[in-house]
């Protein structure tokens, strides 16, 4: 085994997570990883710190074909012991060996506490990586309470498209969202469809708010606003609108916007 496969082993035996692990050693979760896949070695120090806390020899981390012996360990095993048994039964970490470009390809990092992972995909507390998935999280796929994203699901979202309770984005579609082209219940944003829409462009909505505004309870528009509780409507006349007075650089959100309006007309 390699030095960072030993001490891969001798930590796991003790039921301790890296971040643990490096609080007994004074150094950062981010030191251990890179311990543990060989991509730098401890300080001399700190593998006689490794040998006592575990009660084994340098010779053993340092050489191949030294046998493991023990030794007893006064004072660091009991507290040890004592210390992170309940951490165990609380806390889960899994780093895979593969990794890309010096990143974990999987790291799975959660439990009670401040537990972070990062990884291509990485799953924890905080977690970090292509595909993350945690309490708070960012990636270009992110899911969790609190998320960034290019693709953004949460209950709190923000990202290129975002998908949540509140929801913040180019593309944001939740509760209450907030950016350029929005769907649900409260929208601000440049074009709007929902209960309540305000769209500086184009808002569409039981009552809505902006330029061109169509609303089936309430519109206000400076350009043109028409209430129809009926759901009839000149959607042609409203598209025309809209290609006159939208600047062609909101062509694509422009686009979407009309064939909301062609499908509610059908």
């Amino acid at each position: 085994m390699t030095l960072g496969e030993k001490i891969y082993h001798l930590r796991s035996e003790k039921g301790l997570s890296q971040e643990a692990f490096g609080d007994l050693l004074g150094v950062s979760r981010q030191s251990v990883s890179k311990w543990e896949t060989d991509q730098s070695q401890p300080e001399l120090e700190k593998i006689v710190a490794i040998s006592d806390m575990f009660g084994i020899s340098t010779d053993y981390l340092l050489k191949d074909n030294v046998e493991r012996t023990e030794t007893p360990i006064y004072g660091i095993e009991e507290d040890t012991q004592t210390t992170y048994v309940k951490r165990k039964r609380l806390h889960y970490e899994y780093v895979s060996k593969k990794t890309v470009k010096g990143i974990p390809l999987v790291h799975v990092n959660f439990g009670l506490g401040h537990h972070r992972a990062k990884g291509i995909l990485a799953v924890g507390n905080v977690a970090t990586g292509i595909f993350a998935l945690g309490f708070i999280s960012s990636g270009i796929f992110s899911v969790g309470l609190l998320t960034l994203g290019l693709l953004a699901l949460g209950t709190v979202a923000a990202g290129f498209i975002s998908i949540g309770t509140v929801a913040v984005g180019c593309v944001a579609m939740g509760a209450f969202s907030f950016g350029i082209f929005c769907i649900g219940a409260l929208n601000f944003g440049q074009f709007c469809f929902g209960a309540l829409s305000f769209g500086k462009q184009v808002a569409i909505g039981d009552e809505a708010h902006g330029r061109i505004a169509l609303g089936f309870s309430r519109a206000a528009g400076e350009l043109y606003q028409e209430v129809n509780k009926s759901g009839n409507f000149d959607y042609q006349t409203i598209e025309r609108l809209i290609d006159e007075n939208v600047a062609s650089y909101w062509w694509p959100f422009r686009e979407w916007i009309k064939g909301i309006l062609r499908m509610m007309a059908y």
